[in-house]
């Protein structure tokens, strides 16, 4: 992935805020119909729209799927495989179009002609209007590749995302800078949160690898431990720490870039070690119980695991990518990088991620899913080892 030059723009980031706030593979032509900027009145004019779909349930959850990097312009066979998984819910964690090419482009016209592809795929259409949907971004449906903060044009991404996912005109994330938001669903005793974090919006610089294309160096090297470089910003820790005082049995969180995997130089919470330690101080401090992750960005599917220094042990299910990866038929399947952290190999073919919830058994089961919902890695985590009750 290519780092790209960063500008700081300080004087249009005011203009930014308020237009996103109002709002509520490579050079493809513009799609016409489109809007050049958010429309203060409401959605995007001709914006295309995904799929209404059911709601989110309301009774007890026993399978949520994970999906991420999903090319629009490819087939998509592997969302076929996810809909005859029958989840009650698919948590969409990033690169759901790659519209990252031409981030230069005030209009983001490649963003917008990917948004338009994707509502056309039969095989996305059929997913999503069978199974609720809860979308986050990345950075290649942020609009620029391994972004952050910085990104000039952020605010007319959101408006995109916003209305192509239907996103309420009361939601809070119509009237406040990033994607960030939360979802409570089940009855008492069995309770799951999902707490969706935006890790682009307000996310400081990577640091550039001195070696790049080096084993556990390959793009990124971490920021030196004492520096304050962040991911979440004020206002969305501040927003982190009241949702980790919602009572739930299980809490999802949702962060499109892995957050306990170490070991390999690609984006990850691990270039950012004060925010992540933040991260896991809060968790501990805040008594929430239950916590596990859903990622994705990698293009290799993965389970990681940290027991040291943390509150119980925390899992980070990595479900990527439903035709984006670099495997070949033939080839092994086993992706071979550091992963200290690591449950089992990490999974090179097409995969999603599932969460089976077995409230009865009181365990949870976490699994990359290969072709056909077949399991290639998986771990049964008891709820008493999150704390659970």
């Amino acid at each position: 992935m290519k780092l790209l030059s960063r500008r700081t723009l300080v004087a249009a980031l005011p203009a930014l805020a308020a237009a996103c706030a109002s709002s509520g593979s490579g050079g493809r032509p513009p799609a016409s119909g489109t809007a050049a900027v958010p429309d203060p009145s409401g959605p995007l004019a001709g914006f295309p729209r995904a799929p209404a779909g059911p709601p989110l349930p309301t009774g007890p959850l026993s399978r949520i799927a994970v999906t991420s990097c999903a090319r629009e312009d490819q087939e998509m066979p592997l969302y076929d495989d996810v809909r005859a998984a029958r989840p009650d819910l698919v948590l969409m964690v990033g690169d759901n179009v790659y519209g990252s090419w031409t981030p230069e482009d005030p209009q983001l016209s490649d963003l917008r002609s990917a948004y338009f592809q994707l509502a056309r795929r039969p095989e996305f259409q059929r997913l999503a209007e069978a199974v609720p949907v809860v979308p986050v971004w990345d950075d290649h449906d942020y609009g620029t590749n391994d972004g952050g903060g910085d990104f000039a044009h952020k605010a007319l991404a959101q408006a995109m995302f916003n209305t192509f996912w239907n996103i309420p005109a009361d939601s809070p994330q119509r009237t406040r800078p990033g994607i960030y938001r939360s979802h409570l669903m089940g009855p008492p005793g069995q309770r799951v949160q999902l707490i969706v974090l935006d890790t682009r919006f307000f996310r400081d610089p990577l640091v550039p690898s001195p070696r790049r294309g080096e084993p556990g160096m390959e793009r990124y090297v971490p920021h030196p431990p004492e520096a304050t470089a962040d991911i979440l910003g004020p206002a969305q820790w501040a927003w982190l720490e009241q949702q980790l005082q919602v009572p739930a049995e299980l809490r999802i969180m949702v962060s499109s870039i892995q957050v306990v995997a170490d070991g390999h130089g690609w984006e990850r919470w691990g270039n950012f070690p004060a925010a992540r330690a933040r991260l896991y101080r809060l968790i501990a401090q805040s008594g929430a119980r239950g916590v596990v992750f859903a990622s994705g960005d990698r293009h290799v599917g993965s389970i990681n695991r940290i027991a040291e220094g943390v509150a119980y042990p925390l899992v980070d299910l990595t479900g990527s990518g439903i035709n984006v990866s670099n495997w070949q038929p033939g080839q092994p399947t086993e992706h071979v990088e550091g992963g200290p952290l690591r449950i089992g190999p990490a999974y090179r073919p097409p995969n999603f991620g599932q969460f089976d919830i077995d409230w009865p058994g009181r365990q949870l089961r976490v699994a990359v899913m290969g072709a056909g919902g077949v399991e290639a890695v998986g771990l049964t985590v008891a709820f008493s080892e999150l704390g659970v009750a």
